[in-house]
């Protein structure tokens, strides 16, 4: 078990980082999601090193995505011997990652990212855990930005990962670079497992991790990775700011309707500014859908040309559910209780059987 009440640059970093973003309070109680890798085993050496200072106490989760045959159980192992050696409490997941993204019909990565989220949150409540820590560092900002910016992303996609998302998930490594890292992790003596699809280069993240960065390092920019960050940073501020704006417009406009769904002021919306008719958009989709998810640039522009439309009586359908429609003066959103394929069916049944009356009456 690491004793230590001194503190060594890497762990003073740590602390900066933890109070500039308010990250933790005295009596908090952190989830570390550890997976093995350096970031995680830093993160979790790092806070064990802290916790006395800092009031707090620690538990590990670890969740084995079944992807990587043999050394997903060497990487679960690991992270189980981890916790016993540093004698704090263990929590595994084992999850057929793979299978259940084909039934869900959706990417790897984000089936990944959804079991990893449910996990922690199903930990936190039932564990007593106030707040989840995890690993992503100064180098994966870095390269999330460039990877956004290649996709054509906006100031919320160009500001990367934020320190601290929800209230509950933070990032205490989010300052250090992966240089930082490993020099702390020799300095004690830790050691940490590899994952071998990191080097693989059919995934877009690794290309850029692999290649695409450390050519910008030598070739253009030997800073580049800080000045992405600097990059993040100010949009992250920006679209704050922004989004902020967009919420005061969004009551004025927002009309108080009985019944779910929102509807929006027809003139208003139509009298506003390109940009802040997107995030209007982006707000009153969130509002019936509950987030944002596969929800994409020409969706919402294609709900503003909806908008300045003269011609009446039409409708716009977008993923999840979600209908968006004129009706008088007013723009309106609604999440309808059925997959909009089957309201279809159902509309076209309903008139396939008033046509069959007719025939009858006739």
């Amino acid at each position: 078990m690491l004793t230590s009440t001194k503190r060594t640059p890497f762990t003073e970093k740590v602390c900066r980082t933890l109070e500039v973003h308010g990250m933790v309070t005295p009596g908090d109680s952190i989830l570390l999601g550890v997976s093995g890798g350096p970031d995680s085993v830093a993160l979790a050496i790092a806070l064990v090193l802290l916790r006395k200072d800092l009031g707090i106490t620690l538990g590990i989760a670890h969740i084995n995505h079944l992807l990587r045959d043999k050394e997903s159980d060497r990487d679960e192992a690991f992270v189980q011997e981890l916790a016993r050696s540093l004698e704090l409490p263990f929590h595994p997941l084992k999850i057929d990652v793979a299978t259940l993204a084909r039934e869900r019909q959706i990417s790897l990565e984000e089936t990944a990212r959804e079991v990893r989220y449910a996990f922690f949150t199903d930990l936190c409540r039932h564990n007593g855990y106030t707040r989840t820590a995890v690993g992503h560092t100064l180098d994966d900002n870095a390269e999330l930005v460039l990877m956004n910016l290649l996709r054509g992303s906006g100031p919320r996609g160009l500001a990367g990962i934020p320190p601290v998302r929800d209230h509950w998930i933070i990032r205490p490594l989010i300052g250090h670079t992966k240089g930082e890292i490993l020099a702390f992790l020799r300095e004690k003596a830790q050691a940490y497992v590899v994952d071998s699809t990191n080097l693989e280069t059919v995934f877009l993240r690794n290309r850029i991790r692999n290649e695409l960065l450390p050519l910008l390092r030598k070739e253009y920019n030997p800073r580049i990775t800080e000045n992405l960050n600097r990059v993040s940073r100010i949009m992250g501020e920006e679209d704050s700011w922004m989004d902020n704006e967009a919420g005061a417009v969004f009551k004025t406009i927002r009309l108080e309707k009985k019944g779910p769904g929102v509807s929006l002021c027809l003139d208003g919306f139509n009298g506003l500014l390109p940009a802040l008719k997107r995030r209007i958009v982006r707000k009153a989709i969130q509002a019936v859908k509950g987030d944002l998810k596969r929800i994409t640039l020409p969706h919402v522009d294609a709900v503003a040309a909806l908008a300045a439309a003269t011609s009446p009586g039409r409708s716009l359908d977008l993923p999840g559910r979600v209908r968006i429609f004129k009706q008088s003066q007013t723009l309106c959103f609604k999440k309808e209780p059925l997959p909009l394929r089957e309201i279809g069916k159902a509309m076209k049944r309903e008139k396939h059987s008033r046509n069959t009356k007719k025939v009858f009456l006739a």
